[in-house]
Protein backbone atom coordinates (compact mmCIF):
# COMPACT_ATOMS: atom_id res chain seq x y z
CA UNK A 1 0.00 0.00 0.00
CA UNK A 2 1.26 3.81 -0.81
CA UNK A 3 1.18 5.93 2.31
CA UNK A 4 -1.40 8.50 1.92
CA UNK A 5 -2.40 7.42 -1.62
CA UNK A 6 -5.11 6.29 -3.28
CA UNK A 7 -4.70 2.25 -2.66
CA UNK A 8 -4.74 3.46 1.18
CA UNK A 9 -8.00 5.21 0.74
CA UNK A 10 -9.83 2.20 -1.42
CA UNK A 11 -8.74 -0.32 1.13
CA UNK A 12 -10.09 1.26 4.04
CA UNK A 13 -13.58 1.89 2.29
CA UNK A 14 -13.95 -1.40 1.20
CA UNK A 15 -12.40 -2.61 4.92
CA UNK A 16 -15.65 -0.29 6.30
CA UNK A 17 -18.15 -1.69 3.65
CA UNK A 18 -17.33 -5.42 4.96
CA UNK A 19 -18.61 -3.98 8.18
CA UNK A 20 -21.87 -2.57 8.09
CA UNK A 21 -23.98 -6.14 7.31
CA UNK A 22 -27.05 -6.47 5.03
CA UNK A 23 -29.23 -6.25 8.24
CA UNK A 24 -27.92 -3.01 9.49
CA UNK A 25 -28.63 -1.89 6.26
CA UNK A 26 -31.66 0.09 5.65
CA UNK A 27 -33.10 2.59 2.79
CA UNK A 28 -33.09 5.81 3.64
CA UNK A 29 -35.77 8.72 2.60
CA UNK A 30 -36.09 12.32 2.92
CA UNK A 31 -39.10 13.83 5.06
CA UNK A 32 -41.20 15.83 2.80
CA UNK A 33 -42.00 18.04 5.82
CA UNK A 34 -39.04 18.69 7.53
CA UNK A 35 -37.23 17.45 4.95
CA UNK A 36 -34.83 15.46 7.52
CA UNK A 37 -33.49 11.91 6.05
CA UNK A 38 -34.60 8.93 8.21
CA UNK A 39 -35.38 5.03 8.02
CA UNK A 40 -37.81 4.11 5.43
CA UNK A 41 -40.33 1.99 7.89
CA UNK A 42 -40.14 5.04 10.53
CA UNK A 43 -41.98 6.96 7.32
CA UNK A 44 -45.39 7.32 5.90
CA UNK A 45 -45.28 7.12 2.16
CA UNK A 46 -47.93 9.68 0.37
CA UNK A 47 -48.66 8.94 -3.54
CA UNK A 48 -50.50 11.15 -5.49
CA UNK A 49 -54.09 9.48 -6.88
CA UNK A 50 -55.08 10.35 -11.08
CA UNK A 51 -58.16 12.64 -9.69
CA UNK A 52 -54.61 14.68 -7.87
CA UNK A 53 -55.72 13.71 -4.46
CA UNK A 54 -53.29 12.22 -1.76
CA UNK A 55 -53.40 8.98 -0.20
CA UNK A 56 -51.25 6.79 1.94
CA UNK A 57 -50.45 3.96 -0.97
CA UNK A 58 -47.25 1.55 -0.63
CA UNK A 59 -47.26 0.84 -4.12
CA UNK A 60 -48.86 3.46 -6.38
CA UNK A 61 -46.85 5.69 -8.96
CA UNK A 62 -44.71 8.78 -7.82
CA UNK A 63 -44.62 9.23 -4.00
CA UNK A 64 -42.91 11.07 -1.18
CA UNK A 65 -42.55 10.18 2.51
CA UNK A 66 -43.38 11.83 5.56
CA UNK A 67 -43.21 11.40 9.15
CA UNK A 68 -46.40 10.85 11.71
CA UNK A 69 -45.38 13.84 13.38
CA UNK A 70 -47.33 17.19 13.05
CA UNK A 71 -45.21 19.33 13.44
CA UNK A 72 -43.70 17.60 10.03
CA UNK A 73 -47.49 17.59 8.60
CA UNK A 74 -47.76 21.42 9.09
CA UNK A 75 -44.27 22.12 7.46
CA UNK A 76 -45.66 19.81 4.89
CA UNK A 77 -49.11 21.91 4.26
CA UNK A 78 -46.74 25.44 4.24
CA UNK A 79 -44.10 23.80 1.88
CA UNK A 80 -44.82 24.75 -2.15
CA UNK A 81 -41.84 23.31 -4.29
CA UNK A 82 -43.35 19.51 -3.69
CA UNK A 83 -43.45 18.73 -7.35
CA UNK A 84 -39.94 16.71 -7.61
CA UNK A 85 -41.91 14.41 -5.34
CA UNK A 86 -44.66 13.90 -7.01
CA UNK A 87 -44.25 15.58 -10.99
CA UNK A 88 -47.78 17.09 -10.60
CA UNK A 89 -48.77 20.43 -8.41
CA UNK A 90 -51.03 19.29 -5.40
CA UNK A 91 -52.56 22.70 -3.98
CA UNK A 92 -52.75 24.02 -0.47
CA UNK A 93 -56.67 22.64 0.29
CA UNK A 94 -55.71 19.31 -1.10
CA UNK A 95 -52.82 19.33 1.68
CA UNK A 96 -54.30 20.41 4.06
CA UNK A 97 -57.26 17.69 3.61
CA UNK A 98 -54.85 14.92 4.35
CA UNK A 99 -53.38 16.54 6.87
CA UNK A 100 -56.70 16.38 8.52
CA UNK A 101 -57.41 12.54 7.68
CA UNK A 102 -53.95 11.80 8.94
CA UNK A 103 -54.63 13.52 12.09
CA UNK A 104 -57.81 11.40 12.84
CA UNK A 105 -56.19 8.63 11.90
CA UNK A 106 -54.86 5.70 15.14
CA UNK A 107 -51.32 5.02 14.46
CA UNK A 108 -49.21 2.15 16.17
Amino acid sequence: MVEGGVRTTQWFRKLTRLRVSEKERRPQRTCLGCGARDDQDRLIRLAVTVDDQLVIERHQGRGGYLHRDPKCHKAFVSRKGLYRAFHVEINRKVKAQFIEQLARRDWE
